[in-house]
């Protein structure tokens, strides 16, 4: 066997603004798991530089290494995510079909994400997503004015109960330690159901202890990059976070992703998995694991639709759900 690896880049219909950065479009990679002059298994490799470990510089040496030094193991997670999804895709004697073996496919419930924008454009995004039957949305806060975001948050909450409608918040680490307290405040108050990372990730034990103190709970993301379960342990003196959020292609792959599910499990953690950003290869492998494991819950895979040049759909978002296709 050996690895072929094809470059893509994928095109945002427009720009993906988070209070970190803005996105006009994303490096992929393609990794082809070639036998016998056939392409058995297909991974994505998706890194996104800025917020993964891994340069680009990085990505690209490994995966030069593994064309000329065939593996099935590497320390870029990203790189390791892709090998695993072409792994399974060969196992199942299906190129594109990861995971799952002989477990059925079933619509998956999802958040309608509301991107960082103009306020009036978040707005608009928000109301569709009501509209196009989502009972939970999630909006990127954190780059504008936050008494603005809160006004927004605070509008749609006036027209919608938390149980008519659960609003999920990521800061993507907007806020710093002494004005979070005063933001979850205001969000607790407004019935939120949860936070990502609101203070920068690598203050680790200020994090933890935000999150014992927090009104509203605080969900892990950016935290978890680059890092073990094992070496998040010693922090769970300082508090716990109700969350965490698992991104396959960010945190180590889905070897890693169900370790950290078994991690949640033992301390009393919930969690979702999202996408990062992947093309349908990508998000077909993760809707597919989900599937296998039989996760229940809102997860954050609604991205498929973002970019002009994506490839072929496996799965289309219907209203609150992500709904295999025919061919999935």
């Amino acid at each position: 066997m050996i690895w072929k690896v094809h470059p893509y880049e994928l095109h945002f219909h427009r720009p993906a603004k988070t209070s970190r950065d803005t996105l006009t479009s994303k490096q992929i990679w393609f990794l082809h798991l070639i036998e016998n002059n056939q392409v058995v298994g297909i991974g994505e490799v998706a890194p996104i530089f800025g917020l993964s470990v891994e340069s680009k510089e990085d990505v690209t040496l490994e995966l030069e290494r593994i064309q000329s030094e065939f593996t099935i193991h590497s320390s870029i997670s990203s790189v390791q995510c892709a090998m695993e999804m072409a792994l399974s895709a060969r196992e199942n004697r299906d190129a594109y079909a990861s995971f799952c073996g002989n477990t059925p496919l079933v619509p998956i419930a999802i958040n309608g994400l509301v991107w960082m924008n103009e306020l009036d454009e978040m707005r608009k995004q928000a109301y569709e997503k009501i509209e196009d039957g989502n009972r939970c949305i999630k909006l990127k806060i954190g780059a504008l004015n936050i008494d603005d975001e809160l006004a927004l948050i605070a509008e749609l909450r006036s027209k919608w109960s938390a149980e008519e409608l659960t609003i999920r918040v990521d800061a993507n680490g907007a806020f710093s330690v002494t004005e979070a307290l005063h933001v979850l405040q205001k969000l607790a108050d407004l019935k939120v159901h949860s936070i990502e990372q609101p203070i920068r990730a690598g203050q680790t034990a200020a994090l933890f202890e935000l999150a014992s103190k927090s009104p509203v709970p605080i969900a892990l993301d950016e935290e978890l990059i680059g890092r073990s379960p094992e070496q998040l342990t010693s922090f769970l003196v300082h508090g716990k976070p109700q969350f965490l959020v698992i991104k396959p292609s960010l945190h180590g792959g889905f070897s890693a992703t169900q370790h950290w599910i078994s991690w949640a499990k033992e301390h009393g953690i919930d969690y979702w998995l999202t996408s990062a950003l992947e093309s349908n290869v990508g998000l077909n492998a993760i809707a597919r694991w989900i599937c296998e494991h039989g996760l229940s819950g809102v997860q954050g895979l609604g991205t498929g639709g973002l970019f002009t040049n994506n490839t072929e759909a496996f799965w289309k978002v219907e209203g609150p759900n992500l709904i295999p296709l025919a061919y999935a």
